[in-house]
């Protein structure tokens, strides 16, 4: 079993000489992988019985950038938002691999992503999944 964890964040000014403005932008990060995998073991399969090794994971990321402009005329703390937007993605998987020519893999990938402020992109969501077969030819 392993597992790996991120999380970062980003913070950039940026200032409008002739407007008066700083405009803040921000992005943050979070994200983590596990993984299961079991090696060796017997599965019946077409009579034959075949030492397999199978692996589980789950991946998931997390992104909210966004983007706050500041009047230095009409100064308010919470500034204006401008635009942003979160993405998340989740992804299950499973790989069997039967020998060492043929892998089998599964997965399920989901990301949706929602606008923030005066964002111009509509809300979205994207399902794929699918099925991996490979075959080693030598």
């Amino acid at each position: 079993m392993s597992g790996n964890l991120k999380y970062s964040t980003r913070t950039s000014f940026d200032l409008g000489v002739t407007t008066n403005n700083i405009t803040e932008n921000f992005s943050k990060d979070i994200g983590f992988t596990l993984q299961f995998s079991k090696s060796g073991f017997e599965l019946p399969l077409f009579g034959l019985a075949l030492k397999n090794d199978i692996e589980f994971s789950l991946a998931y990321s997390s992104t909210r950038s966004a983007s706050v402009r500041y009047d230095m005329k009409d100064f308010k703390e919470d500034g204006t938002p401008q635009d942003g937007s979160t993405r998340v993605t989740i992804e299950p998987r499973i790989k069997y691999t039967i020998s060492a020519k043929v892998t089998l893999s599964i997965f399920y990938k989901r990301s949706t992503t929602e606008p923030e402020g005066a964002s111009r992109i509509p809300p979205t969501t994207i399902n794929e999944a699918g099925l991996d077969v490979s075959i080693s030819i030598n």
